[in-house]
């Protein structure tokens, strides 16, 4: 199934005594809140270019983080556990003082999978509640329709006959479907509570804000009647139209990205008659009677679909995919999670080719129900897994990297000065090995490098220097390691000079020196690993030699004229 509701707050603002005076006065003993996280498969659908797990943590880090110390604060998630089981709901943190960084590394933990008992949840969060005295309050927060066969709005009636008290308030974030802010509307009236909506990440976390807000005050005794219904609109439009993952499956709807091409069918071997284009999830067009070909895309799944436009009516067309979500999560390690860096690769297996990739470290899409196989790139960590999507469900997969991270310094001698542009080269293992290529490289003094745990070599090379260094790293650890290479800066002053020739000091068996660099006017700073060299100057037939030192983390000038 498509699941979409996603947040749900539950609060009981506990007082000693109720007292009369204007409604929405301040209640003096502060709020006791049940945070209720959808975990459901819907979780993973995009708002911009976030995942809506991304934006339930980052709205859940914010609240955290101006909660008042009077406030009390539970946590209750349900689909995170099993995939299709509506009675996949828990209560991982009971109400009581909030440890802001423990209840964060929960939220944190949570990888969407399941089904949306929304209703179930929001009568259990009600059900531990009920024996608080004062007001009772609950904050849902959804983005579609209940999808576990229940009424909200039933529901909600029946929890505010048994407990007068409750008053349930409604978010409605980012909502396509028409149904389900009508379900969210009157959950709020039968309990006199506020409906609010949110179109992205700052609106939602200014509404939820605001509900907790509203769940922090007294109310009236007597909750305001019910709003009267709205006259419903004749609509505009002659075709609807959706699509679904799998036969049987709710519609998508939201921020998944669909679009809808239609064309005038024409005879075998003939193009089809483009007629129009939209990318709205859900279709809502006013189109000529008559018969269409529609092509429909979404992520890498394109199907096609033919409908019949009749005159004087409305109008359906659905499209059923045959397609899951295949949502990813990269981890640095098992307790913490990355940020950026990352890249996702997704393969058929069936025929080879690449159908999504992405650098966001947590990211969905939605492909069409096959053998994959998912490698994400973290740094110099790669690592491969092959998953199964099947129709109709969300495949979460979350890779655990194993990662440390090195951060190096490059320096010509301990404490030294830093190189301006070093090339620094990673190989695995400890010893090289025939036909090697390194799994990482990088230019520039502080380099660093994501990298799986295990023995490394660095190569660091500039201009004469190359040096091979060994080191180890450990999964979670921060690795600072200065590379000090021995090495200074050669300079010239040879004026009247054209080429100069740098050579080692020594000579081999054959009486020769060995050839270091050739350099040509203008001459610039050569790098050199510290020791003695020779430099010949040439110009013409002119020639003339002289010795100089390179001393580790220094610069030397060697002055030397032609006769």
């Amino acid at each position: 199934m498509v699941h979409r509701c996603f947040v749900v707050l539950c609060s009981v603002l506990a007082f000693a005594f109720w007292s009369g005076g204007p409604a929405m006065a301040q209640a003096p003993d502060g709020a006791r809140v049940f945070l209720v996280l959808d975990a459901s498969g819907s979780m993973w659908g995009r708002v911009g270019n976030q995942t809506k797990i991304e934006v339930a943590r980052e709205t859940i880090r914010s609240l955290l983080k101006d909660w008042r110390p009077q406030d009390q604060l539970g946590l209750v998630t349900y689909g995170h556990r099993r995939k299709g089981d509506c009675g996949d709901i828990e209560v991982l943190r009971q109400v009581g003082p909030v440890d802001a960084d423990a209840l964060m590394a929960q939220v944190n933990g949570i990888s969407p999978k399941g089904m949306t008992p929304m209703t179930a949840s929001v009568k259990m969060a009600a059900e531990q509640l009920k024996s608080s005295e004062g007001l009772t309050s609950v904050i849902l927060v959804s983005d579609g329709v209940e999808t576990c066969k229940a009424d909200p709005c039933s529901v909600a009636a029946e929890l505010k006959k048994a407990d007068v008290k409750l008053v349930v308030h409604t978010v409605g974030f980012d909502i396509q479907d028409r149904q389900a802010a009508k379900q969210l509307e009157c959950m709020a009236a039968a309990t006199g509570g506020l409906a609010l909506s949110a179109g992205n990440a700052g609106e939602l976390s200014k509404a939820i804000g605001q509900a907790v807000e509203a769940a922090r005050q007294k109310a009236s005794a007597t909750p305001p009647p019910p709003p009267q219904p709205k006259a419903e609109l004749k609509p505009e439009w002659n075709l609807e139209g959706s699509a679904r993952l799998a036969e049987g499956d709710d519609p998508l709807v939201g921020k998944d990205f669909i679009v809808w091409v239609f064309y005038k069918p024409m005879p075998a071997g003939v193009e089809p008659e483009y007629v129009q284009t939209s990318s709205n999830s859900l279709i809502e067009t006013e189109i000529a009677p008559g018969d269409y070909l529609v092509e429909v895309s979404i992520g890498s799944v394109k199907r096609r679909a033919t409908v019949r436009v009749e005159p004087a009516k409305m109008n359906r067309l659905d499209v059923v995919l045959n397609a899951g979500r295949l949502a990813l999560r990269a981890k640095r390690t098992a307790d913490e999670n990355q940020k950026g860096d990352v890249f996702w690769e997704v393969v058929s297996k069936s025929n080879g080719s690449t159908v999504f990739n992405s650098f966001d470290p947590e990211t969905s899409t939605i492909v069409a129900a096959d053998k994959y196989t998912v490698t994400m790139t973290l740094g110099g960590a790669k690592v491969e897994r092959d998953v199964e999507v099947v129709a109709g469900d969300t495949t979460a997969v979350e890779i655990v990297a194993g990662v440390g991270r090195m951060q190096g310094s490059i320096v010509f001698a301990k404490g030294g000065p830093a190189l301006r542009d070093p090339f620094i080269e990673i190989f695995a293992g400890a010893e090289p090995v025939e036909n090697e290529t390194s799994v990482t490289n990088a230019y520039g003094s502080a380099p660093k490098f994501d990298l799986a745990a295990g023995a490394y070599r660095a190569r660091i090379t500039s201009d004469a220097i190359d040096r091979t260094f060994k080191f180890e790293i450990k999964a979670g650890q921060r690795l600072d390691i200065e590379f000090a290479l021995d090495a200074g800066i050669a300079a010239f002053d040879a004026p009247g000079v054209d080429t100069i020739e740098i050579k080692g000091a020594g000579r081999d068996i054959y009486g020769e020196r060995t050839n270091v660099t050739t350099l040509y006017e203008p001459f610039k700073n050569f790098e050199l690993p510290a020791g003695k060299y020779v430099v010949v100057a040439i110009k013409d037939d002119a020639r003339k030699e002289a010795e100089f030192e390179i001393v580790a983390g220094q610069r030397t000038v060697t002055k030397i004229t032609l006769p």
